[in-house]
């Protein structure tokens, strides 16, 4: 599965970073005391310029580098980051006022310094800028480039802004990608709820982009230990929520509100609608026999079948056929009430 990456496919293009110019000789070279005073004053009013763009604050950068570039004139340093806060922040306004400002905002982002230093920390800022925007033009499950509000919010470090806008986000519509997303969120908080919302998400779409990216390692693995452990060489990612209820990573799929039946025609889920996009038929019929493992699999462990021992037969009769060594697997952890996650 390809990495989910917010810069795929951009060719970024490293710019001269804030302070990185020379802040002058040393002590103790044979400068005057008084240029070394002015030396001095260069370094605290760079690093108060930082400050304000690493919060994206370039008005009041723009502000201090024009102070120091009134006391050192011949400053190229000075003058080269200057004029790149005045344009970057020129930017930015047209982008805010812009038909798209979320887009234009993207942009932007992706054009800043990926290295560390004051541009990494605007470049979150902006990230959540692209949230915001995205938000009030669309709600929370918007979409910029088929991600929600709520991944820029990740993205920008806002994690407790992403979870909450995730959260709202399912409500209104219960998408894989958005159940991802709040599963990165959830575990990121280190909510107990984490791999519950990947579950959901895994019996959703297991083949979105989204889970070879998931922040939970052993989420994320799924898919090779069904190809390597289990041996399910057929659309391996597709049996992620079943090899994860079987070997304890996810929990038992109990009240999750996603069809457990047969749904076939591209894969439609009871509450998380068409994929986003088209799956082919040996991914809908290997979704389709997963989710019928995992109905198997609850039926086996339910109260009513353990007062029954025929309905347990009849539901590991189903597994076996369905995927014999994941059975097996099952069986081997002793096939009896499910526990995980």
């Amino acid at each position: 599965m390809r990495q989910l990456s917010l810069f795929e496919g951009r060719t970024l293009t490293a710019e001269p970073g804030l302070l990185d110019g020379a802040a002058g000789p040393p002590p103790g070279d044979g400068a005057p005391a008084g240029q070394l005073d002015l030396f001095a004053q260069r370094t605290l009013r760079l690093s108060r310029a930082a400050g304000a763009v690493a919060a994206g604050e370039l008005g009041e950068a723009r502000r201090t580098l024009a102070e120091l570039a009134a006391l050192r004139p011949a400053d190229a340093d000075v003058r080269r980051q200057s004029d790149r806060i005045a344009a970057l922040d020129r930017e930015l306004a047209r982008a805010a006022a812009s038909a798209a400002p979320a887009a234009a905002l993207l942009e932007i982002a992706r054009g800043l310094d990926l290295e560390g230093g004051a541009f990494a920390s605007l470049r979150r800022v902006l990230l959540g800028r692209v949230a915001a925007a995205l938000r009030a033009a669309e709600g929370d499950d918007g979409r910029l480039e088929g991600q929600p509000p709520g991944y820029y919010w990740l993205a920008a470090g806002e994690v407790a802004e992403a979870h909450a806008s995730l959260l709202r986000a399912v409500e209104a519509r219960r998408s894989a990608r958005a159940l991802f997303l709040l599963g990165d969120a959830a575990t990121s908080l280190g909510e107990p709820a984490a791999r519950r919302f990947y579950l959901e998400a895994l019996l959703c779409d297991p083949f979105d982009a989204a889970l070879a990216s998931a922040r939970d390692e052993a989420v994320r693995g799924l898919p090779d230990v069904a190809r390597y452990e289990l041996e399910i060489e057929d659309e391996p990612a597709a049996w992620s929520a079943p090899v994860g209820i079987v070997t304890g990573v996810l929990p038992p799929p109990v009240g999750i509100a996603i069809a457990l039946d047969d749904a076939g025609s591209g894969g439609a889920a009871a509450s998380g609608g068409a994929p986003d996009r088209p799956w082919s038929p040996a991914q809908d019929e290997a979704l389709s026999m997963a989710r019928r493992f995992v109905a198997a699999l609850a039926a086996a462990s339910s109260r009513e079948a353990r007062r029954s021992g025929e309905a347990v037969i009849e539901a590991r009769r189903a597994m076996k056929r369905l995927a014999p060594a994941l059975f097996a697997a099952y069986m081997a952890r002793g096939g009896g009430a499910l526990q995980g996650g």
